[in-house]
């Protein structure tokens, strides 16, 4: 069954017999190894909140124990797939930052998603890093293997997502490689996956002769800071980050801003 991609953050864990709680959460990791946190678990992680903010549990359904509402900033975020619930069910990942290539198939997800009032501004920029700060709270969880951002299709190893997405909520980068992700044509053309989410558009990055994989990605990873933070560019030039114009235009339909370049 194909699942639509939705904005949230998808918390992986290695699969165990049992979920852990957060009032006995050494005797079950001795008898099952780490696995899906519960909802004690969660509340104990609330508890001891404030590195990235401070959350808080705010429902807690006696009829659905395996999700919770959480509140952080004034914002309510549903938690869903807690142990000894299913597992969520949600998009397999294909890229990786930060791990190796992994079988996601293998990984019990959790996800933490915006609440429903929020659902039509998932993607403003106060509700996605109100979410990212939530996910760094909850990257110290016994178990986790990797973080994933649905909209762009990624997974990441916790300690990069605390690392990168950390910086950005310090006033750092925007963290490209993880919220969104590159490809790269035989050709040599760069293209953004889950700009989208942001923007109503993806990026594509025009090559230039003789230029390096590597160098190419890192513009597009400073031209997609730029675009997140500040906005899209219309069409026509614009002075590029590197000294070069950058030539942009849209196709037909939107979707896609082009970026070609010259000195």
């Amino acid at each position: 069954m194909a699942l639509r991609r939705e904005a949230g953050l998808t918390l992986f864990f290695s699969p165990a017999s049992a979920g852990w709680s957060g009032d006995a959460a050494p005797a079950a990791l001795a008898a099952h190894g780490p696995g899906r946190p519960d909802a004690g678990a969660i509340g104990a992680a609330a508890a001891a909140s404030g590195s990235a903010l401070q959350f808080a549990i705010s429902h807690q359904p006696s009829q659905h124990p395996y999700w919770v509402e959480l509140l952080a900033l004034g914002l309510t975020f549903d938690l869903r797939g807690l142990a000894p619930g299913v597992p969520a069910q949600v998009a397999s990942p294909v890229h990786a930052f930060g791990l190796p290539e992994a079988d996601a198939a293998t990984f019990e997800p959790i996800v933490l998603r915006p609440g429903p009032h929020l659902a039509s501004a998932g993607a403003l920029l106060p509700v996605v890093r109100t979410m990212a700060a939530l996910g760094c709270e909850l990257a110290g969880l016994p178990g986790l293997r990797g973080i994933g951002w649905e909209p762009a299709g990624s997974i990441m190893a916790p300690e990069y997502f605390r690392r990168t997405v950390g910086a950005w909520l310090d006033g750092g980068a925007f963290p490209a490689l993880g919220f969104t992700a590159l490809t790269r044509s035989p050709g040599g053309t760069m293209r953004s996956v889950g700009l989208g989410f942001f923007l109503g558009h993806e990026l594509e990055l025009a090559p230039l002769a003789g230029e390096s994989p590597a160098d190419a990605a890192r513009l597009a990873v400073r031209l997609i800071h730029d675009l997140v933070e500040n906005g899209s560019y219309s069409p026509g030039d614009h002075p590029g980050p590197q000294g070069q114009t950058l030539h942009c235009h849209f196709d037909a339909d939107m979707t896609l801003l082009r970026i070609r370049r010259s000195a």
